[in-house]
């Protein structure tokens, strides 16, 4: 899992550089998150499914770029760090007070189309990959769990024009896990694990967009 950050961090790199010279917007948002997922550890031999619900709220940059103003079609990416507010395991409560913030990355092929003299709309579908985790001492021993996780996900915003290169971006970006790997640690030892996941999330977020 590791290696498909690298390779997605890779690719939102190599994705970009030819279009640099083209269409590009860049936006500034902030965005409040619900996930819904189910998943269970299928190395370590756990039938058992954990039902696990959480909030969070973040900040979001991202970047569209298209090579010609006639093509429609582009790419975008983005970065998001954000905090998680609430989150439930099976229905208990968890303390989320010291729980570091989490972030993931996307690269997607992009879609924009004019509504009206001074709107237009963008979407796209891709791959996000993201990053949390947790760590905790009870006194004598220091527990710790990372979670690295894949999703199928796709966006669609609308842009009102404020000036000429300046817009209000609204948007909601939804997410579908398709798997991931989690490391569990205790001191210096540790284990990993393959994750099979189900559910979603749903993103929306307000911001500013900027054309260059």
């Amino acid at each position: 899992m590791r290696k498909i950050l690298v390779i997605g961090c890779a690719l939102l790199v190599l994705t970009t550089l030819p279009l640099m010279a083209g269409i590009n917007k860049g936006t500034v948002a902030g965005y409040y998150s619900v996930e819904s997922s189910e998943q269970y550890l299928s190395e370590w031999g756990s039938s058992t499914a954990v039902d696990i619900e959480s909030t969070s709220v973040g900040l979001m940059a991202k970047g569209s770029s298209f090579s010609d103003p006639a093509n429609p079609f582009g790419y975008s990416y983005n970065l998001r760090i954000g905090k998680t507010l609430e989150s439930k395991v099976d229905g208990s409560e968890e303390d989320v007070s010291d729980i570091p913030l989490r972030w993931d990355i996307g690269v997607y092929a992009a879609f924009q189309q004019d509504v009206s003299y001074s709107t237009f709309v963008e979407a796209g579908a891709g791959l996000q990959f993201g990053s949390e985790s947790e760590t905790w001492d009870d006194g004598t021993h220091t527990y710790s769990w990372e979670i690295f996780s894949a999703y199928v996900a796709g966006y669609a915003e609308l842009n009102y024009a404020v000036t000429a290169t300046t817009f209000v971006s609204i948007g909601a970006k939804a997410l579908l896990p398709i798997g991931g790997t989690v490391t569990l640690s205790i001191d210096n030892t540790s284990a990993e694990s393959d994750i099979e996941m189900s559910g979603f999330a749903l993103a929306p977020y307000v911001g500013i967009s900027l054309a260059i």
